[in-house]
């Protein structure tokens, strides 16, 4: 279970956690209810199972496809107060035999609890469109 109280070591930790099989563990990194959006698909996801049911679709696709895991290529991070965080970041997805499946990007709104960081929202896209934020 995610007890991270930094953002940057919570986005290291989830992709890491994002393999075939472990989709348990990966849904303790949401927080409910949560929003997700791919394109023109857009979900509030309020209970555990729901969560799960997204994420197990979302990688049975991708291990249709030979997935075996997934590399930060760039990321990004801005405090917005002690507590939220906006994490914004390009993937690699690789294949069990190391080539690349695809480039991704994902932006978080994150939220510490006193538990630490979880996902509240999530949006998917271009890799070529995270933010980079100016302090």
């Amino acid at each position: 279970m995610n007890t991270n109280s930094d953002p940057e070591e919570f986005l290291r930790d989830y992709c890491a956690s994002f393999v075939p099989g472990n989709m348990e563990i990966v849904a303790a990194y949401y927080r409910l209810p949560v929003t997700m959006i791919f394109g023109e698909n857009i979900q509030v996801l309020d209970t555990r199972d729901k969560v799960l049911k997204a994420l197990n679709a979302v990688m049975d696709g991708l291990v249709e496809k030979g997935f075996d895991h997934t590399e930060v290529d760039e990321y990004h991070c801005h405090r917005l107060n002690d507590t939220t965080s906006i994490l914004s970041a390009a993937f690699s997805r690789l294949k069990t035999d190391g080539s690349l499946l695809e480039k991704l990007g994902a932006s978080y709104t994150v939220v510490n609890d006193g538990a630490g960081y979880k996902i509240s929202y999530l949006i998917a896209h271009r890799p070529d469109r995270i933010m980079r934020f100016q302090n």
